[in-house]
C-alpha cells in the first residue's frame, strides 16, 4: 500500500523534489560501499547506514517522493517536535543507490537494550508505545519497532527511522507488536518477577528476544495482542498497555553498593575521594579529551563531574540499581549522560556476521579518558580473581588516550579472607609494572592520607 496516499491532504505540507528524481548511480545500494546499521541491509523500503561516522537513512526507489512528503507532513512534524523521532538535517543528501537520503542531526553513543537498567528499559518501552499511540490516532503504525531503532541521547529515547511508518492495518500491527513484546514487554515482565538475568540473556538474542513460551508461567495475558480484525482495537490496546507498563516497579534485585557514596565517602581535603575529583578536574582541562568512560561508576558522582564540562560521558556499573540511580539523575536534572549496565568481565560481545551488526561494547564505548576507580581491587581480590595483567588488557580495549586507575592498599583489604596468595604480589609496584606493558607511560601519584593512590596511564598513539 502506498504510504503517502494514506496521508490526509490537510495534514500534509509537500516538499517538492525534481520530477526526474532517481536513485544516484546504481538502482540498488552497493553493499560493498556501505556499512549498514544493525540489520538494515535487507529492508525493502529504507536502510540505515554509517557515513563518515554519521547515521543516515536512505530511501529505496520508488519511495523517495513519498518519504519526503511523509517527513514534511503535519503529523510527523509534531512527532519530531516532541523528539519522538530523532532529528534529521533539513537537506537531503545524495547517496548512490538511494532515491533520497537523510542524515541524523546528531548521533549519540549507541547503547543496546540489554545494557539498559530496568527503569531505562521501562522508559524506552513507554516512549515506543507513546509514539505508536500518536501514530495510531492518525491511522499509522511502524514496520520496525525493534529496540535498536530507539536511540538514547543522554536524556531521552527517540525513534531512529521515520521512514518505517506505514498505514495501520490489524495484521501489520500484529507483526510489529510481536517485536515490541519480545524486546520490551516480556523482558519487563521477567524483570518485574525478579528474573533480571533471564530477561537480559533472552532479550540479547537479536533474532528471538523473549518468546511467549518463555513467560507462559507469568500472569501476562494483558500484554498479548489477539489477532482479530479491526484497526479500532489498536489504540485502546496501546493505551492500556502504556498504563500497565508504567505501573511496573522495575526494581532490580542487586543493591549491595547503592548507598556507598552516602555512607562511606569522605570528601574532606586530602582524602582519596577529594583527590580523585581534583585529578579528574585537572585532566579535563585538556580539551582533546572529548569523551569519558567511567567503569564501575557506582552512583555516577565522578561521571557527572565530567558531564557538567560538556564531555560525552558513559557511566557503567554491573549493578542495575546503581545504573537506575544514574539514569534517574539524568531525568531529574536534564544532564546528558549515557548510563549502561556492564560487567567488566563479560562486556556485550559483537553479534551478527563478522560481529558487525551489533558491535561489542569495547568498540562502542571507547573513550578518550577511562576512569577506573575502585575497579582493580574488586576485579583482583573479589569473586572474579583476575590478575593485574587481565585488568590492564581489558581496560586498554576501552581506552583511546588516557586511563585513571585507583590502587587500594592491601592494608585496607581482607586479603586473607578472599585471596591469601595475593599477599606476595598485590602491590602498587606490581600493578604499575603490569600497566606498563599495555600503556606507553605510567605515572603513580603520591598516596592520599587514607593510603589510596592514583595512577595515570597514557597511550601516545591516540586510537581513533
Amino acid at each position: 500500500m502506498n504510504v503517502v496516499s494514506e496521508i490526509h491532504a490537510a495534514n500534509t505540507a509537500v516538499l517538492e523534489l525534481p520530477s526526474d528524481l532517481v536513485a544516484y548511480g546504481s538502482p540498488v545500494p552497493d553493499s560493498s560501499k556501505l556499512h549498514y546499521y544493525a540489520r538494515y541491509f535487507g529492508d525493502p523500503l529504507s536502510r540505515i547506514f554509517w557515513r563518515d561516522e554519521q547515521l543516515c537513512i536512505g530511501v529505496l526507489p520508488p519511495h523517495g517522493k513519498e518519504a519526503v512528503r511523509l517527513l514534511k507532513s503535519q503529523v510527523v512534524a509534531e512527532l519530531f517536535a516532541e523528539k519522538l523521532f530523532a532529528e534529521l538535517l533539513n537537506e537531503p543528501i545524495a547517496v548512490e543507490g538511494f532515491e533520497v537520503a537523510f542524515q541524523l542531526a546528531c548521533v549519540p553513543r549507541i547503547t543496546y537494550w540489554h545494557e539498559w537498567s530496568p527503569k531505562m528499559w521501562r522508559a524506552a518501552a513507554l516512549r515506543m508505545i507513546k509514539l505508536l499511540v500518536k501514530l495510531a490516532k492518525h491511522s499509522f503504525t511502524l514496520r520496525n519497532p525493534h529496540p535498536w531503532n530507539l536511540l538514547f541521547d543522554g536524556k531521552q529515547f527517540s525513534y531512529l527511522n521515520p521512514c518505517s511508518i506505514v498505514p495501520l492495518e490489524s495484521a501489520v500491527f500484529g507483526r510489529s507488536y510481536e517485536k515490541i513484546a519480545r524486546f520490551f514487554v516480556r523482558p519487563l515482565l521477567l524483570l518485574e518477577y525478579g528474573f533480571e538475568h533471564l530477561a537480559k540473556r533472552l532479550a540479547a538474542d537479536v533474532s528471538e528476544g523473549v518468546c511467549s513460551e518463555d513467560v507462559r508461567h507469568l500472569d501476562c495475558s494483558w500484554a498479548e495482542w489477539r489477532q482479530e480484525p479491526g484497526e479500532d482495537r489498536v489504540l485502546p490496546f496501546l493505551e492500556q498497555l502504556s498504563t500497565r507498563i508504567d505501573s511496573l516497579k522495575c526494581v532490580s534485585t542487586k543493591h549491595r553498593w547503592h548507598d556507598y557514596f552516602t555512607k562511606d565517602c569522605d570528601f574532606s581535603p586530602g582524602t582519596s575521594w577529594s583527590r580523585k575529583q581534583e585529578v579528574l578536574e585537572l585532566l579535563l582541562q585538556d580539551r582533546t579529551i572529548r569523551s569519558v568512560l567511567d567503569l564501575g561508576a557506582n552512583a555516577g558522582h565522578y561521571a557527572r563531574i565530567a558531564a557538567t564540562t560538556g564531555r560525552e560521558v558513559i557511566a557503567t556499573d554491573f549493578d542495575s540499581v546503581l545504573v537506575d540511580t544514574i539514569f534517574q539523575h539524568t531525568q531529574e536534572n536534564r544532564l546528558a549522560l549515557y548510563p549502561a549496565v556492564l560487567d567488566f568481565t563479560h562486556p556485550s560481545p559483537g553479534q551478527g556476521v563478522a560481529f558487525d551488526w551489533f558491535p561489542p561494547a569495547a568498540k562502542r564505548f571507547q573513550s578518550d579518558l577511562v576512569l577506573c576507580f575502585a575497579l582493580m581491587h574488586h576485579m583482583v581480590l573479589g569473586k572474579y580473581r583476575l590478575d593485574f595483567e587481565q585488568v590492564a588488557k581489558g581496560v586498554r580495549s576501552f581506552a583511546r588516550h588516557r586511563v585513571l586507575f585507583e590502587y587500594v592498599g592491601k592494608e585496607r583489604l581482607r586479603l586473607y579472607a578472599n585471596r591469601p596468595e595475593a599477599e606476595a604480589w598485590y602491590t602498587v609496584e606490581h600493578m604499575a609494572e603490569a600497566l606498563g606493558r599495555h600503556f606507553d607511560s605510567v605515572e603513580v601519584l603520591p598516596p592520599a592520607k587514607d593510603g589510596r593512590q592514583l595512577i595515570i596511564c597514557v597511550l601516545r598513539s591516540i586510537r581513533s
